[in-house]
Formats: structure tokens, C-alpha cells, sequence
């Protein structure tokens, strides 16, 4: 894809590199050509920064939504759909239309363009295939970023995004009773022993408290009591999404996505925050909380059994 030089008011000199992150887990769809993206807009932060290098980090999920799915909205995108997609394609493009924002960074006949089709060429890297493997993949990379081009049509424009692999971090899904190979009633010598996860305690003694591995994503940590796993939590920051594919930060409707099953608790009294909503697997036993807060946005969820009905194991 050739590189033009005039379809961008360039930025200041001297401004410095800066770190994007583009979440393709959710709200992508597969267009037999090309991905359609309509998760929250990133044209804007792409344009932006052409022509410089920047910090990029890339989230992935290994089956994409079918095409048919895009018919609707974006809130009908689920796991449904075509697995391993990403590795269909040597260069993924990803497609997104074009807001006011991102339209005032473009120049001449760019400006007039709907939509914004960017390339990823290079070290893209998308979660192996294989039921053993964690459906989410962190890709950490170094990536150049183009100069807005001519796409295949007047109303597109093309963006080339070179990448250079840093490092990749699997993210498992939060599930009732388990994060990957982690589950609740599980005894810490056997996490330590079986899944090769280090748990360090950093909260409690070494019969009940909180523990947490350096080999977690950011925001995930684990109650324990009677040196068994009683409940996993997490909390900001955090990229890790439910396997129902909830993620903290979101307001979806869950009495919907869980068709009415929730069960609702106020620590502090009807319509006070927080609230927190638990979907009970089996009773007692597997289940997911989540904590919302007055906006209805989700600020903390946890799996486990009767220690998601107390604040606290150790009391």
C-alpha cells in the first residue's frame, strides 16, 4: 500500500510517542474481505499519530462474530461465529466508519470519505487455535503508523499500521468458579503444583487472605480461607471479560443477557450504590457477581461459590 504524505495535517514537532490500545475481542465483524469494527471509534488516535511510532497494544479473541450478526447492532456480537478468523488472513483490515473527529484530520478527498480501512501489516499475532488454549490474546507491540491513502473507493481512505511484536499475554475468561485453569476450592498447593501459577499472599495470613500471581493479568486476585481458593475478584485495571463477555467499565443489560436470573444486593440500602448482582450456576456453589455503580456501570465482578455472598473470608 503506498504511503502519501498530503492527506494529513502533520503533527507538532516534538510531540511525543504515545500508547494506544484497540480491543478487536468484541464488536467485530467478519466481511468475507475485511473485519468491520464498531466498538468504541480509534480512527481518531490512528490519525492523529500517522507518520509516527507508537505503543501499541492489540486485544484478540479467536472466533469472530458471522457476518449476519452485523445486521443487527453491535450489542447481537457473541462468540457465535467463525473460529480462528484472524489467521484467515496474512494482513487483517479492519474497517470502522468515519466520525466528525477523525473527518477533521483529513485532507482533499479523504475528508469526504465514510469510511477508514486500516492494514495491519507485519507481526500481527490472533490466539492459537486448539480448546486448550485462552480464547483472548494481549499483543504488545511497536507499530508505525501510515499515512492516510486512497482506499479500493472513493469513500474509503486506507491506513497502513506496520507492527513489531514486543510480547504476548493470554487472557482466559472469567468464568462461574474459574479463571483458566484456576478454580475456586481449589487448595493454594495445588495451584502452585498442577497449573504452575505462583500465588503470593498479599493480604491475610497463610490460612485466609488474598493471594495474587505475577503470572495474572493486572486486576485479578484470588481470595482464600482454609488455604483453599474461595473467590476470584477483579478490579480496574483490568482487561479480562466474563464468558458471557461482560468487562468492567460497561453498562450491558445484564437481567437481559442472563434472561432475568440475577439476584440483586445493596450494601446500603435500596437504590443505593453499590449494587451487586449475582448469577448463580449452581446455587451456592458457581457463580458471577458483579458490582455496579450508581450509573449501572460495572466496577468490580468476582466467581466463586458462598464467598460471593460476604465481603470478606476471614471474618
Amino acid at each position: 500500500m503506498l504511503m502519501s504524505t498530503n492527506g494529513l495535517a502533520a503533527p507538532a514537532l516534538g510531540m511525543p510517542s504515545a500508547g494506544l490500545r484497540l480491543d478487536l475481542r468484541t464488536d467485530v465483524g467478519w466481511e468475507m474481505a475485511y473485519f468491520r469494527y464498531m466498538g468504541v471509534d480509534y480512527s481518531e488516535a490512528l490519525l492523529a499519530l500517522a507518520g509516527q511510532g507508537v505503543d501499541l497494544t492489540i486485544l484478540t479473541h479467536k472466533i469472530v462474530p458471522h457476518r449476519c450478526m452485523l445486521d443487527f447492532s453491535h450489542e447481537y456480537c457473541d462468540d457465535r461465529g467463525y473460529p480462528d478468523t484472524w489467521q484467515r488472513a496474512m494482513e487483517p483490515v479492519v474497517c470502522s466508519g468515519i466520525t466528525a473527529a477523525s473527518r477533521a484530520l483529513l485532507a482533499g478527498d479523504h475528508a469526504r470519505a465514510e469510511q477508514l480501512c486500516v492494514t495491519f501489516r507485519g507481526g500481527f499475532s490472533s490466539p492459537p487455535s486448539g480448546a486448550h488454549t485462552a480464547p483472548d490474546l494481549a499483543s504488545h507491540y511497536r507499530a508505525h503508523i501510515g499515512q492516510p491513502d486512497s482506499g479500493d473507493d472513493p469513500m474509503t481512505v486506507a491506513l497502513t499500521v506496520t507492527l513489531t511484536l514486543d510480547r504476548e499475554q493470554p487472557l482466559h475468561r472469567l468464568s462461574p468458579g474459574c479463571y483458566g485453569p484456576v478454580c475456586v476450592g481449589d487448595p493454594l498447593s495445588s495451584v502452585q503444583a498442577t497449573t504452575k501459577v505462583p500465588l503470593n499472599i498479599i493480604s491475610g495470613q497463610s490460612t485466609c487472605g488474598r493471594a495474587r500471581s505475577a503470572m495474572w493479568p493486572a486486576g485479578l486476585s484470588a481470595q482464600f480461607r482454609n488455604s483453599r481458593i474461595a473467590r476470584l475478584e477483579v478490579t480496574p485495571p483490568s482487561d479480562i471479560r466474563t464468558d458471557s463477555n461482560v468487562a468492567l467499565g460497561e453498562s450491558p443489560a445484564l437481567y437481559a443477557l442472563y434472561e432475568g436470573a440475577l439476584e440483586e444486593t445493596s450494601e446500603a440500602g435500596p437504590g443505593v450504590s453499590p449494587i451487586k448482582a449475582v448469577y448463580w450456576q449452581v446455587r451456592g456453589e458457581k457463580g458471577l457477581q458483579y458490582t455496579l455503580d450508581s450509573d449501572r456501570k460495572i466496577i468490580a465482578m468476582a466467581s466463586g461459590g458462598e464467598a460471593l455472598m460476604e465481603d470478606w473470608p476471614c471474618q
